[in-house]
């Protein structure tokens, strides 16, 4: 199966340098694009329960989001592999990958966990969540 267009949903996570690594991989084998997704999420606060948004906390998480994806972007192009990326922000990183993707994409590939609290714990609540409501294929990276 030749994959064309990978979704990459990236924390900065060693698992998700490694799932990006993995699309490099299989882009260059299959001649495909790939875009880094990335949701912010703002503070969260365990006695509220919920996400905030603090404008200033949003805009140092683009900054350091956009620092560790420029190392991608380059790695993508001195591969001469197409890359493009998206920054989002949101509350529920599960539904937010699946609605971009579900149009565009025939691949995702990520980690099995990511950079949050509990979610270490289990496979990713992420990475299961996306795995089980995904329209095309997805690579758990480990």
């Amino acid at each position: 199966m030749i994959f064309k267009n990978i979704l990459v949903p990236y924390d900065g996570s060693n698992f998700s340098n490694r799932a990006f690594q993995k699309a490099l991989d299989v882009a260059k084998k299959d001649g495909s694009k790939i875009t880094i997704f990335t949701v912010i999420e703002g503070e969260y606060s365990a006695i509220m329960g919920h996400s905030k948004i603090n404008q200033q906390v949003i805009k140092k998480q683009q900054s350091a989001a956009k620092k560790y994806i420029y190392k991608l972007e380059s790695s993508a192009k001195n591969s001469n592999v197409p890359v493009s990326v998206k920054i989002k922000q949101g509350s529920k990183i599960v539904n937010e990958i699946i609605n971009f993707a579900n149009s565009k994409f025939n691949l995702i590939v990520m980690g099995s966990h990511g950079r949050t609290g509990l979610n270490k714990l289990i496979l990713g609540s992420v990475a299961n969540g996306v795995a089980q409501q995904a329209k095309c294929s997805v690579m758990v990276i480990k």
